[in-house]
C-alpha cells in the first residue's frame, strides 16, 4: 500500500481537497471545514488517519494489527493505520477512507452539506 493509492482513493471522494502541512510532513484531506483523513509521510513508520464509529473502531484495532488508537488526535473517534507493510487490500481500504468521509460530512452544516452535494466531480 502507498501513498498514491490513499491520495487517489481519497480525492475520488465529491469535493475532497487536499492540502501538504510542510512544518508537520503531512498531507490532510479535507471536506468542506473538516479533515477526513491524515498521512504522515515519516519513512520509517507511514501513517494514515481515519476516522470511524467508535463501536467499529474497537473492533477494527482488535482485527487488524495494523490498526491502533490514532496517534495525536481522539482516540475515541480516529484510527491509525500503519500502512506501509499492511495487509490491508485496496478495497478496505477504499471502505475506510469512503466511511471516514461520510462521517465528517454528515457532521458539517447543513448549508456546507448542500454546497459539497451541488460540485461537479
Amino acid at each position: 500500500m502507498t501513498f498514491q493509492t490513499i491520495e487517489k482513493i481519497a480525492l475520488k471522494q465529491q469535493g475532497a481537497l487536499k492540502e501538504y502541512k510542510p512544518s508537520w510532513d503531512s498531507t490532510l484531506f479535507w471536506i468542506g471545514s473538516r479533515m477526513f483523513v491524515l498521512v504522515m509521510h515519516d519513512d520509517k513508520t507511514p501513517m494514515m488517519n481515519f476516522k470511524n464509529d467508535p463501536f467499529v473502531n474497537i473492533h477494527l484495532r482488535e482485527k487488524y494489527p495494523d490498526i491502533t488508537a490514532a496517534y495525536h488526535m481522539n482516540k475515541k473517534h480516529w484510527n491509525t493505520l500503519y500502512y506501509k507493510h499492511s495487509n490491508i487490500d485496496e478495497k478496505f481500504l477504499e471502505q475506510l477512507i469512503r466511511e471516514s468521509y461520510e462521517i465528517v460530512l454528515n457532521s458539517l452544516t447543513k448549508k456546507e452539506q448542500l454546497m459539497i452535494k451541488a460540485q461537479e466531480y
